[in-house]
Order: C-alpha cells, then sequence, then structure tokens
C-alpha cells in the first residue's frame, strides 16, 4: 500500500512540475507571430524610418495585410549588433503598438527591442518586451525578413 502511495506521489509531482515548466516557458518559445519583415519607412514627418512588422499568418514583402505588431524607429536609423532601443519614454526615436484586429490598436507604454544582428538587405534577429494599456506584457524573439522596398519620404 506504501508502494502505491509513493508511485502516486510520484508521479503528481512529476506532473506538477512539468505543468509548471510548460506555463513559465517563454513567449519566445510559443511562437506568437508566423511571419516578421524589417523594412525602410517614413517617419510621420516624413523623414526616414524603418520598420519591423510582426503577422500572426503568412506574409510576404510587398502586400497590404495589417500586422499585429509593428514597431517603427525613426530616431535611430543605424542599427547593429548589441543595440537595445528603449521605446515609450521619448517619442523623437519611434514607438511600437500592438493591433489584435484590424484597426483595434493601442501604442506601448513602454518597453525594448534588442538587435541581436541586423543586417541591410538580409534581415534581422532579436527580442522585444513591450507594455500595453489593454493588452498587456507582451515578448519574444523574431527573425525578419528584409524587404527591399523603395520610399520617398520628405
Amino acid at each position: 500500500m506504501r508502494r502505491k502511495l509513493w508511485i502516486a506521489g510520484g508521479a503528481t509531482a512529476l506532473f506538477a512540475l512539468a505543468s509548471l515548466f510548460l506555463y513559465t516557458t517563454r513567449a519566445e518559445d510559443r511562437k506568437e507571430f508566423e511571419t516578421v519583415l524589417v523594412h525602410r519607412a517614413c517617419a510621420p514627418w516624413d523623414g526616414p524610418a524603418i520598420e519591423f512588422e510582426f503577422y500572426t499568418s503568412a506574409a510576404r514583402c510587398g502586400q497590404t495585410k495589417a500586422s499585429a505588431l509593428r514597431i517603427a524607429l525613426w530616431g535611430i536609423l543605424s542599427l547593429h549588433a548589441g543595440q537595445e532601443i528603449q521605446l515609450g519614454r521619448d517619442p523623437k526615436l519611434g514607438t511600437a503598438s500592438y493591433c489584435p484586429q484590424e484597426n483595434d490598436c493601442e501604442a506601448a507604454k513602454s518597453g525594448s527591442l534588442f538587435i541581436e544582428s541586423f543586417e541591410r538587405g538580409k534581415g534581422a534577429t532579436g527580442h522585444y518586451e513591450f507594455v500595453f494599456p489593454k493588452a498587456g506584457r507582451r515578448t519574444g524573439s523574431f527573425r525578419a525578413a528584409w524587404c527591399d522596398t523603395r520610399m520617398m519620404c520628405g
């Protein structure tokens, strides 16, 4: 009888540990976004910008499809490996917006984008963490493909 209780208790403990591990798995391991694209863009005042667009389904360069997460940088245009960009405090640097549905968007209150690698013409890798008023904390990692778009700003 004791042996059966010990085995049942061990199995319960193992299940609890496995559940805890799965619950605490980081957001990037759950892969919230299927496609991430990076490209040249225009800032609100028509100056140059770089934009990261995160899609929950397949997307390709040049298509007009609403992205779920958009990170636009216009105050920092020379991106490089090891760079961390904090957004939300200084509107001159850029913005991050989250749109769970088309035309239902909110700007991040705070957060950061960390660039692990960046090469124009190839793409970028990194991770992000932003806090939104309604959507809360959104975190994840990305591998973005470069879209060679022609932008006429100004």
